[in-house]
């Protein structure tokens, strides 16, 4: 008799492999080459936007644009929680991707929450166009950041401790596996 653990591992399994995105690697197990974030607003801030997230030679390339944003930086970070219940506060989202107990930092750091990608810069139109990529994120193993949340913050991450002191959450979308035929 199958535990429950292991029927919904299948169940996930399945899914995963029904949707097209997966390539199995070297050891058998599903490796998920393209995931999407679609940003809602939180709060009335009225900030939105799409987060691509691609396997690439070097890393995890980081791509989209977010709009309704203030001029300037503001803090963009990969949360624990797929959790988007909280839409006035964005608390349900939970803390910072942190799954090796490291402290908050610069995505160059080499001790660093897995989810701290830094800032985004909005124009004066309010708009930020993100293009990097990261070696600390993944898509696929344990510390695989699919089914956790991006976080947009009002305010620049100011790389203290414990989390950055980036304010107010304005944005925040589930990364969820992207759909291959839906295009960019």
């Amino acid at each position: 008799m199958k535990t429950t653990t292991t029927i919904y591992a299948s169940l996930l399994f399945g899914a995963l492999s029904a949707c097209g995105t997966l390539e199995t690697r070297g050891s058998g197990a599903p490796s998920v080459e393209h995931a999407r974030a679609v940003l809602v607003p939180v709060g009335d801030y009225g900030v939105r936007g799409t987060i691509d997230f691609t396997r690439v030679s070097d890393g995890i390339r980081v791509t989209g644009r977010i709009t309704g944003l203030r001029p300037g930086e503001h803090g963009f970070h990969v949360h624990e929680y797929g959790d988007l219940s909280d839409q006035e506060s964005g608390k349900s989202a939970g803390g910072h991707f942190a799954p090796r107990g490291m402290p908050h930092g610069r995505p160059t750091d080499d001790k660093r929450h897995v989810g701290d990608l830094g800032n985004v810069v909005a124009d004066e139109s309010g708009v930020a166009t993100i293009d990097l990529t990261d070696r600390t994120i993944e898509l696929s193993g344990p510390h695989s950041i699919l089914g956790r949340s991006v976080v947009v913050h009002r305010g620049p991450d100011q790389f203290t401790q414990p989390s950055g002191n980036a304010g107010p959450r304005v944005a925040f979308g589930v990364i969820g596996l992207a759909n291959p035929d839906a295009g960019s």
